[in-house]
This record gives C-alpha cells, sequence and structure tokens, in this order.
C-alpha cells in the first residue's frame, strides 16, 4: 500500500463562497472553490444569475472528469431576511436541489452513491452576513450595523433593529448589495487517495491518477438583443398591433409600437368602419434598486420595473351607421410606468399605464343611404384635447436572446 496516502477535498460552492467544515481528514487538500448564487427566495439554479453560467461549466466539467469522489456532504444557506420559518425551508430545499444537480451531472463511471451525499440545510447565513458587513460595509453607520449584528439577541431582534434603522434604508440597502451572495449550499467533496507528490495549480485541475490539466475555456451566456411584443388588449379588441424594444445598455431601452385595425363591415360593407393607424416611440429607463427587481449587475435586460417617456400619432376613421361618423389624427406624448415579469423560459408577461396629454383633431361627415358615399358635416371640425390615462398594457412578450462568450473565461 502506498504511505503516501491522503485525501483530496474540492470545496465547491453552489451560491456563496463561504469556507466550511466537512467530513474530511487533517491530511486533506482544499483544492478549489466554485461559487454558485440563488435568487432571493428561490430554490432553482438559475444558470444567468451572476456569474453561474461559468460556475455551472467548471462543476460539469470537474463531475465528468473526477470518477473517484467517495462521498459528498452538502451544507445549504439562506440570507437572513424574511421568515426564520422561510429561510429554515429553503436551505432544506436548497440542499435536495443541489443533490438533484449533482445525480444529473455525474458520469456512469463515478463511485459515487445516492446514499453517500449528505444533506446538511443550516439555515440563516448569520455568520456569513456579519463576514460580509464587516468587509465590504463603510457607509456612516458601519458602527451601528455591526452593533447590531455583533449583539448577543435574537436573530428576530437583529432584523427588527436593521429594519428600523433610518426607515428602512439601511436594511434596504443590505438585501439589495449584501445579502445576494449569501444563499449558499456548499459541497464538500472526499475523494479516493492520490499522490500528494503532484503540483496543484491554481490555473489548473489537478484529478487524483493524472497530472493532465483540464483546460477551461470561457462559457457562454445568453444575453437579449431585442424584444418582440404585442399587446393582449388590444388583441382582445380585434387591434392588430406589435412592438419592438431593444436595448441601449443595461438600463435603458428603446421601444417602437405600431398599431393597425383597418376593417370595415355590415350589409353594406360601409355601414361599420373601424381603421387606426398609430405608430409611437418610447425610450424606457429600467430600475436599478427597487424591490422586486435585482441589483444592476445580475438584472437581466428588459426585465423588471421601468419608467418611460413616450410620443405618438396616427390617423383614425370610426363610423357606426350614422349615429358616429368621424374622420381624424391624432397625437399624444406622457410617461409610462410598468413592470415586465417571466413567465416560463422564453416568455415575460409585461404590464403598463401610460398617462399623459392627447391633441385629436377631427371631422364629422354624413354616409348616403347605402354607405357609398360621404358628405363633411358642415361645421362638423373641431379639436379634442385629453389629459388622463392614454394606453394600458398587458403585453406577452418574447426576448430575442444570443450566445455570448463571457470575458475573464479562465480563472
Amino acid at each position: 500500500m502506498n504511505r503516501w496516502r491522503g485525501f483530496f477535498l474540492a470545496i465547491i460552492l453552489i451560491t456563496c463562497g463561504v469556507p466550511c467544515s466537512g467530513q474530511v481528514t487533517s491530511d486533506s487538500i482544499i483544492h478549489d472553490r466554485y461559487s454558485l448564487y440563488y435568487n432571493s427566495d428561490r430554490i432553482d439554479i438559475d444558470e444567468d444569475y451572476l456569474n453561474n453560467a461559468y460556475q455551472i461549466y467548471r462543476i460539469k466539467n470537474i463531475l465528468a472528469h473526477s470518477t473517484k469522489i467517495d462521498s459528498i456532504t452538502i451544507y445549504a444557506y439562506a440570507s437572513p431576511e424574511g421568515s426564520t420559518a422561510r429561510n429554515k425551508w429553503l436551505a432544506e430545499q436548497r440542499t435536495l436541489v443541489a443533490k438533484k444537480f449533482l445525480l444529473e451531472n455525474l458520469p456512469d463511471s463515478s463511485v459515487l452513491m445516492p446514499e453517500h451525499i449528505y444533506l446538511r440545510p443550516m439555515g440563516e447565513n448569520w455568520d456569513g452576513l456579519k463576514a460580509e458587513l464587516e468587509a465590504n460595509y463603510h457607509l456612516q453607520n458601519r458602527d451601528k450595523v455591526l452593533g447590531i449584528i455583533n449583539a448577543k439577541t435574537s436573530t428576530e431582534t437583529k432584523k427588527r433593529l436593521l429594519k428600523n434603522l433610518d426607515k428602512g434604508h439601511t436594511y434596504n440597502w443590505i438585501i439589495r448589495n449584501h445579502m445576494p451572495t449569501l444563499r449558499v449550499a456548499t459541497w464538500v467533496c472526499v475523494y479516493t487517495p492520490f499522490n500528494p507528490r503532484l503540483e496543484i495549480k491554481p490555473d489548473t485541475i489537478i484529478l487524483p491518477d493524472t497530472i493532465q490539466p483540464i483546460e477551461l475555456e470561457a462559457p457562454s451566456r445568453k444575453r437579449t438583443i431585442m424584444a418582440i411584443k404585442s399587446n393582449l388588449l388590444y388583441d382582445v379588441l380585434a387591434t392588430p398591433n406589435y412592438s419592438i424594444e431593444v436595448p441601449i445598455t443595461r438600463d435603458f431601452s428603446a421601444l417602437y409600437y405600431h398599431q393597425f385595425p383597418w376593417w370595415r363591415g355590415g350589409k353594406a360593407k360601409n355601414e361599420y368602419c373601424m381603421r387606426f393607424l398609430s405608430i409611437g416611440a418610447e425610450v424606457r429607463w429600467w430600475f436599478r434598486f427597487i424591490p422586486g427587481n435585482r441589483i444592476h449587475h445580475e438584472r437581466d435586460r428588459l426585465s423588471g420595473h421601468f419608467l418611460g417617456i413616450y410620443a405618438e400619432s396616427g390617423k383614425w376613421d370610426f363610423q357606426w351607421k350614422r349615429s358616429i361618423c368621424h374622420q381624424g389624427e391624432h397625437w399624444s406624448t406622457g410617461l409610462t410606468y410598468g413592470y415586465s415579469m417571466p413567465i416560463g423560459k422564453v416568455m415575460n408577461l409585461e404590464f403598463s399605464l401610460s398617462m399623459g396629454y392627447a391633441s385629436i383633431p377631427y371631422r364629422r361627415f354624413i354616409p348616403s343611404d347605402n354607405y357609398e358615399i360621404l358628405w363633411r358635416e358642415p361645421g362638423g371640425e373641431g379639436r379634442w384635447h385629453y389629459f388622463g390615462p392614454t394606453k394600458a398594457q398587458i403585453s406577452l412578450s418574447l426576448p430575442i436572446k444570443i450566445t455570448t462568450r463571457k470575458k475573464g473565461g479562465k480563472q
């Protein structure tokens, strides 16, 4: 038996690089760290969240090539926000999701058995929050915040004191900027013995029984370059429409929309008429800091809350027998507020409401008995001025994404 026996330890963080303790011997070697992150109050592994795409690639790589993993212990945490009972459940579910992720990516040649994957849900990650704030929180009330964190009192009391500090501004800041990296499920992988004389380099992965490094290429990720939309409210009213939105930066986008119902009907064909041609444009600002939005560097483009300014114009022709017989033009401008959220993997649902001013010049006309000829009514011209709600949208959105290479793929 080789006297140079030992254990090879790899720590893989499935949401945050937080040190942990595992079931390993004193002569084990800490090899590398892998960090994957969870969204707030979520248990699924989102490839587009923070740098998850790169870390998932590395984890799958080492699982595929390391066939001698003997056992894995998973420690899962939740960030200290929300209720303690909910966070306990999140930690438990994240261990299960991490185990499922492992089993789905294990090669057939692996010696790891499902019963050798041990789950350790740890609840709220207060130690991680303390370390994060001590290292990275530098606002004026730093001493007050650290005093609350270090106080020997219950976690619920700490939450209450943080929420009451500065009318909740400090607590919201901490949630946005310091909580995301605390949602963690940590792997502790114990390998079968290997030769400790092998050199371990930081830019390569040395596996048991091999000295060949595994080269890691920059991972790919999907980036939204355009979204095609249709307003369902207009669709219900038999008003064909579409809009195209293009991100300018992560925080700003430009929207073009077009509505074009153009039909007539009735026994005399012209007895009923609804013709409306309208085009418009809107510039939108997507909020960085608001509840429900991801923070700036993690929010996907064209998702979350937004505020826009729009302008549109067009022409119209409405007729309902002889009771409504008007033609004219219109132009409008105003502000839009809305929210876009994912529904499934490929679609978004967007809600928005616009308020503004509309100027509508019009002309009344009189149809002939057979509705074939229209005579303009003398003195039937005018202009309507309107202030108030101008648009309402519940739009189905299809984001168009391309695959790009993320810079800095190798570590």
